[in-house]
């Protein structure tokens, strides 16, 4: 079946969608005309994805009639074409916030994702069952209190790819109670840093489940030393935790 039969179509019954395209044009098109309200799960790899083609896949994604059904969504394109808007902060994390089953949201795109602490709440408010949210070459403001407000949400997240301020301590890991053990994986990209053992603190303390942060090996960030101090932390608690059961 070609693209102009499948145009105008209502797939009651297509719980996955997958895309492996040159262009996005036929895609938008499909979704722009068709109904899918069983659908599950859409992939889509895309050799070049303009800015302007994203904002109308993302717009027709959340009105092909999946709102209520809709789980997975990974989208990834590693060429942005000709576009005069790729370095233009792109608000793609809006259109997805009309998906309340979502389980996970990959967007590896060529535009620098918004996300501020306001629309990461907002987003993990209507995900309550996300589990994976990558979002690659974020350009983040999210800061840890807006990080972890929005996590108390989203309690079944282990997996996280989200850059943040970590120049900016606006929390006391000694004086806070608030723990995610679900968290298992945080990838932090090139994110900036400047206090590196008050950092690793806060993660040791706050997201009890991760051994080591990810990071852009590229960065010119202290990343690294990050982990070194989340090492020591761990082999220090070992060293307690072994020295309580010898005296009990």
């Amino acid at each position: 079946m070609d693209w102009d039969h499948l145009y105008s179509a209502h797939f009651f019954n297509l719980t996955a969608l997958v895309f492996c395209v040159n262009t996005s044009a036929d895609v938008i098109t499909l979704m722009q005309h068709s109904e899918f309200p069983s659908l599950k799960v859409f992939k889509m790899t895309v050799d070049e994805l303009p800015c302007t083609e994203a904002e109308q896949l993302f717009h027709a994604l959340s009105l092909c009639n999946a709102c209520e059904t809709l789980e997975h969504i990974e989208i990834s394109s590693y060429n942005q074409g000709n576009d005069e808007l790729s370095n233009m902060p792109f608000t793609a994390v809006w259109h997805f916030l009309c998906f309340p089953q979502l389980r996970a949201l990959q967007l590896s795109i060529c535009y620098p994702i918004d996300v501020d602490n306001d629309l990461l709440l907002e987003a993990m408010s209507s995900w309550p069952h996300m589990c994976r949210l990558e979002l690659g070459d974020a350009m983040s403001t999210v800061t840890f209190r807006g990080l972890f407000a929005a996590l108390c949400k989203c309690p079944h997240l282990y997996i996280l790819l989200l850059p943040i301020d970590a120049a900016t301590i606006d929390v006391d890991s000694e004086v806070e109670s608030f723990q995610h053990p679900a968290l298992q994986t945080w990838d932090v990209g090139d994110s900036c840093i400047e206090d590196p053992a008050s950092v690793a603190r806060i993660i040791f303390s706050m997201l009890p489940s991760i051994d080591e942060i990810d990071y852009d090996p590229d960065a010119l960030h202290s990343w690294y030393e990050v982990n070194t101090n989340l090492d020591e932390l761990a082999a220090r608690r070992s060293l307690i935790t072994e020295a309580a059961t010898a005296t009990t």
